[in-house]
C-alpha cells in the first residue's frame, strides 16, 4: 500500500509566492511596454528666447558691445576676479638635444607653466574685488590702438535631436547615437561668446606700443627675464630669446538674457626660440636650442549679484504643495531677507519660506522672490500651473494603410481621466504623403510611408501612428 504524502506547507507557500511574482513581472513587463509605446517620452517645445541685444555680425559690432557690456559692469561693479595663465603647446616642442633631452623638456613643462603664471600673477596687481567696489583699480578695459582687425566670431545657437535630445553645433541629417533622421531643433545658449582676432600692425603716427602696455605689447627682454630666470636659478642660463606674436585674440562671453558681461580674456599666442646653457653640474649637457609656441591668458571673470529660483515652472494638484528653492548671489547671503508673493491667492499661496499651497481652484499663478542688495532689487519667478497634470496619452492606432486619398480618423486617450487640460496638437512628419487636421482626421495624399503624431498641450507627451499610403 502507497505511504500518504505528507502535505507540505512550506513548499506550497514558496511556489504559490514564486507564481504570484512571476505573473507580476511579466503583466509588470507587457504593461510597463504597452506604456512605453504609447507615451513614447515627452517633448517640450522648443523655447527659444531673444536677448536683450541682438547678437552682433561683425567685429565693429562686437566691439560696440563690449564697450556697452563694460560700461554697465563699471557702472553697477559686480564682484571680479583676475588671473594669468600660461599654456605650452608640448606638440610644438622642439630641440636640437637628444631624445632623453626631449623627454626631460616634456616631463618640465607643466611646473614651468605654473612657475612662469604664479610669478607673473605675484606683481603688484590686485587679484578681485568684491561686489559694490570700484572694478577700475583691476579692469583694464581694450585699448586695440596698433591691432589690426582679422577674425570675429560670435556662438551661441546650437541644436538637439528631438528623439533623444543629443546636441551638435551644426543640424545633422542623422543623430548617431539614436538614428533619427528627424530636423534637429533649434537652440540658443544663455551666453554669447564672442572671440575677436586681430594681429599687430604698424603703429599709427603719434601712437607708439606702450599704449597697448597692459594687455596687447612686447614683452621686453626684462619682463622675460623676470618671468624665467628665477625658474631655473643656477642651472640653466637662458639667452638669444626670440619672441614673434603670432594673433591676438580678445574673448569674452555676456549673459544675452541680461546683457551683463561674465569674463573677458585677452589672449596672446606666440612662438618662442631661444639658446639655452646649462650651468654647474648640468654643464656636460651643453648648450641647446628649444623653441615651442606658448599661450598668454590674462582672465577676468565676473559675479553678478542675483537671485534665482530652482524651477521656472511647477504644476502642482489642487489642494496640495510644494516649495521653490531661492540661491543668492552676493556677498552674505546669510543676511539678505527673500520676500516672496502670489499673483493670484486664490490659486496659490506662498509662504516666507517659499512653501506653496494651492486652493481647490484650478488656474496660473506666478510665484515671485525678492531682495534687496547694495540698493538695487533682483528677482526671479517661477510659474505655478494648479491642475490635474496628464500622467500619459495613448494613441487609438499604432499603424495605418491607406490609399491615395482615403482617410482615417486617429483619437487619443489621456490619462487619468480626470486631467485638467486633455487638448491634443497633431502633427505630420511629410504632408505629401499624409496629412492630419486640428481632430485627428488623417488624409493620404502620396504614396510612402510617413509618421503622424500627436503631442499633448500639458506634459507634452508624445505618442505616433506609423502611416503607409499605398
Amino acid at each position: 500500500m502507497m505511504a500518504e504524502k505528507k502535505f507540505d506547507k512550506q513548499k506550497l507557500l514558496t511556489t504559490a509566492v514564486s507564481a504570484i511574482l512571476i505573473f507580476f513581472f511579466v503583466g509588470g513587463f507587457w504593461i510597463g511596454l504597452e506604456r512605453v509605446r504609447s507615451m513614447e517620452g515627452t517633448f517640450p517645445p522648443n523655447d527659444i528666447k531673444e536677448g536683450i541685444t541682438k547678437a552682433p555680425e561683425s567685429l565693429g559690432e562686437a566691439k560696440d558691445f563690449l564697450d556697452a557690456v563694460l560700461e554697465k559692469a563699471l557702472k553697477d561693479a559686480p564682484a571680479v576676479s583676475y588671473d594669468v595663465k600660461f599654456s605650452i603647446d608640448s606638440d610644438s616642442l622642439e630641440t636640437d638635444g637628444s631624445d632623453t633631452f626631449m623627454q626631460t623638456l616634456l616631463f618640465a613643462l607643466d611646473s614651468f607653466e605654473d612657475h612662469i603664471s604664479s610669478v607673473e600673477e605675484s606683481e603688484d596687481i590686485p587679484s578681485h574685488t568684491n561686489f559694490g567696489e570700484n572694478i577700475q583699480t583691476l579692469l583694464k578695459t581694450p585699448d586695440y590702438g596698433v591691432l589690426r582687425p582679422q577674425d570675429f566670431t560670435c556662438s551661441y545657437i546650437y541644436y538637439s535631436c528631438p528623439s533623444c535630445g543629443e546636441t551638435s553645433d551644426e543640424p545633422l541629417e542623422k543623430c548617431e547615437p539614436c538614428g533619427s533622421e528627424r530636423e534637429y531643433f533649434k537652440k540658443y545658449r544663455n551666453e554669447y561668446e564672442i572671440a575677436m582676432t586681430f594681429i599687430k600692425a604698424e603703429p599709427a603716427p603719434g601712437i607708439s606700443y606702450e599704449k597697448n602696455k597692459e594687455h596687447f605689447s612686447v614683452r621686453t627682454d626684462e619682463e622675460l627675464s623676470f618671468l624665467t630666470d628665477s625658474a631655473f636659478k643656477d642651472a640653466v642660463k637662458i639667452n638669444n630669446v626670440d619672441v614673434t606674436y603670432n594673433t591676438y585674440k580678445l574673448v569674452f562671453k555676456v549673459n544675452r538674457l541680461t546683457d551683463e558681461i561674465t569674463s573677458l580674456g585677452y589672449i596672446k599666442e606666440m612662438s618662442v626660440s631661444a639658446s639655452v646653457s646649462f650651468l654647474g653640474r648640468y654643464e656636460e649637457i651643453g648648450d641647446k636650442t628649444v623653441s615651442f609656441n606658448v599661450t598668454e591668458n590674462r582672465n577676468y571673470s565676473f559675479t553678478w549679484p542675483s537671485l534665482s529660483l530652482n524651477e521656472e515652472k511647477l504644476v502642482i494638484e489642487p489642494k496640495n504643495s510644494d516649495n521653490l528653492l531661492a540661491t543668492l548671489t552676493c556677498e552674505s547671503p546669510l543676511d539678505m531677507t527673500v520676500t516672496w508673493t502670489s499673483s493670484d491667492e486664490s490659486v496659490a499661496t506662498v509662504d516666507s519660506e517659499g512653501y506653496i499651497h494651492t486652493t481647490k481652484n484650478t488656474g496660473e499663478a506666478v510665484i515671485t522672490a525678492t531682495f534687496e542688495y547694495l540698493g538695487k532689487t533682483y528677482s526671479d519667478s517661477c510659474t505655478v500651473y494648479v491642475r490635474v497634470p496628464v500622467e500619459s496619452m495613448k494613441m487609438s492606432k499604432k499603424a495605418l494603410k491607406l490609399s491615395v486619398g482615403e482617410e482615417a480618423a486617429l483619437s487619443t486617450k489621456i490619462s487619468p481621466s480626470d486631467a485638467t487640460v486633455k487638448t491634443v496638437k497633431w502633427y505630420s512628419e511629410n504632408e505629401d504623403i499624409a496629412t492630419v487636421d486640428e481632430n485627428g482626421a488623417v488624409k493620404a495624399v502620396g504614396r510612402g510611408e510617413t509618421t503622424v503624431y500627436a503631442l499633448s498641450d500639458d506634459g507634452y507627451y508624445r505618442s505616433t501612428c506609423e502611416v503607409t499610403v499605398e
